[in-house]
């Protein structure tokens, strides 16, 4: 009987699940809508090929879908459960958003490094007597994603009617890093002044690359602090996985206590944040 316990509590969470998924199908998908403005403009510079209504649809799922783990692990009481459902909801788009814009922060940076190479093609195509517009296409056949789409992203507005100079604003807005807002003022400065745009744009790369280097030894500098402050996070975590192996009676106590949840939940978050703290003590912006 026992062995049918977790099943039977499985089915009626997905039973449960379900109904209020029929019975409020309306407002959830109404409210689903109204945040996906919110995941809108990071998936689309994180490049991740989904709609911003079926992630938050997706993110309900994975919430449902935790939710249930929790009930067969902890066996809550009907207002717990009811409780940790409302509180996971909100903590999964949370998690979402996070994970979005982690990936956002990623292909920017994988912009960032790859900018200096196209700069340097850029200044190549204006050297040789091409138009801004014709060297950009140049850079968009010659370099990889992100550099790729963003580029030619820029000679799909133009093509629409926006003025290169706009075009370049939006890449800046998109690729939020020091380097593209000065790509973006070098471009706009240039186009009022006149100049050697081929000689601005080698400065220009010179400078990143030496920014790009100091960036690296920064890294190298603050990596024994980083991966001090990663051990001394995890080191609880490993300490409890321990005692919860081991020692059955005060895993009982932790797991399946109410005071005993109330502490371990405590002990994380306060881990959490110690971690969080480590992290940004040993970060420094160039």
């Amino acid at each position: 009987m026992a062995a049918v316990t977790p099943f039977a509590i499985i089915f009626g969470g997905i039973a449960t699940i379900a109904l209020l998924f029929a019975s409020f199908w309306e407002p959830i998908s109404k409210w689903a809508e109204g945040l996906a403005p919110q995941f809108a403009a990071d998936l689309d510079v994180a490049g991740m090929k989904i709609e911003p209504g079926q992630y938050a649809i997706v993110l309900m799922a994975v919430g449902a879908a935790v939710w249930l783990v929790c009930l067969v692990l902890l066996h809550p009481t009907i207002v717990i459960g009811s409780l940790l459902l409302v509180a996971l909801i909100p903590f999964t788009f949370y998690a979402g958003r996070w994970w979005v814009k982690r990936r956002r922060a990623a292909r920017v940076a994988q912009f960032q490094d790859q900018l200096e190479g196209a700069l340097r093609t850029l200044a190549g195509g204006v050297r040789v007597g091409l138009g801004i517009r014709q060297a950009i296409i140049l850079v968009g056949e010659q370099s990889r994603d992100p550099v790729r789409h963003e580029f030619m992203r820029v000679v799909g507005l133009t093509n629409i009617g926006v003025s290169i100079l706009d075009a370049f604003d939006q890449l800046a807005l998109r690729m939020t890093n020091p380097e593209t807002g000065m790509l973006t003022r070098v471009i706009r400065v240039q186009s009022q002044t006149g100049g050697d745009l081929a000689s601005v744009l080698e400065n220009l790369a010179g400078t990143i690359r030496d920014r790009r280097r100091l960036r690296r030894r920064i890294r190298a500098i603050t990596a024994q602090g980083r991966a001090t402050g990663w051990l001394l996070g995890l080191l609880p975590i490993g300490v409890g996985l321990f005692v919860v192996t081991t020692q059955p009676s005060l895993r009982d106590a932790m797991l399946f206590t109410p005071i005993g949840r109330i502490l371990l939940g405590v002990a994380l978050a306060l881990d959490g944040l110690a971690i969080y703290s480590l992290m940004k003590i040993v970060k420094v912006d160039p």
